[in-house]
């Protein structure tokens, strides 16, 4: 596994989450063009949930058509993606792929690494005027001796949980508890929370 900026690698597959396209409609079409420059990169891009946002279908079809136009495009469901034809969850060898907001199926959960989104991690950094929030990768090891890799929401302007101050939402950190944890900035920075 490899993190560029917003995106993990598991060999050629890229995962993504959180797209939210209609989140804010005139910013669908920079989304797009980001989705194109990491399935250049990739022979299948995995979007772990919430494709689109609250119903709002926003450029779907175009994101479909171009993204899925360059590479193998797989859609796992998220809570946002009501009425897309999406799969669950997927088992790539020892990786389970999944949204974050349901359980998944019993073989995703015995998969050695989880990796999901829907918490939109970040870190908040404090500086002289006041603060921000920098979306990051969130990464533990949970009873078995698994490890966990939640994804930052590839839409920047999602809100996001500043992990370091707030618990983030989804069964995964209510089953699993919340201890020795780790923020990966994109630069690769690993901060203790």
């Amino acid at each position: 596994m490899r993190i560029e900026e917003d995106v993990l690698f598991i060999g050629r597959k890229a995962v993504i989450a959180d797209v939210h396209l209609g989140l804010v409609r005139h910013y669908d079409s920079e989304l797009i063009e980001k989705a194109l420059g990491v399935a250049e990169k990739a022979e299948t891009l995995i979007v772990a949930g919430d494709l689109k946002h609250l119903g709002r279908r926003g450029q779907y079809e175009r994101f479909m058509r171009e993204v899925g136009g360059i590479t193998e495009l797989i859609l796992l469901r998220g809570n946002h993606d009501i009425g897309l034809d999406c799969e669950k969850a997927i088992r790539i060898g020892k990786y389970g792929v999944f949204h974050g907001h349901a359980v998944p199926d019993e073989d995703i959960l015995d998969a050695k690494f989880l990796i999901f989104g829907h918490a939109h991690p970040a870190y908040f950094i404090r500086d002289s005027a006041g603060g921000y929030r920098d979306r990051v990768f969130l990464t533990g090891e949970i009873e078995g001796g698994k490890r966990v890799v939640v994804l930052p929401a590839f839409n920047d302007l999602c809100a996001s949980t500043a992990v370091n101050l707030d618990r983030p939402v989804g069964f995964m950190f209510r089953r699993y508890g919340y201890k020795e944890w780790y923020a990966i900035m994109f630069d690769g920075t690993l901060l203790r929370i």
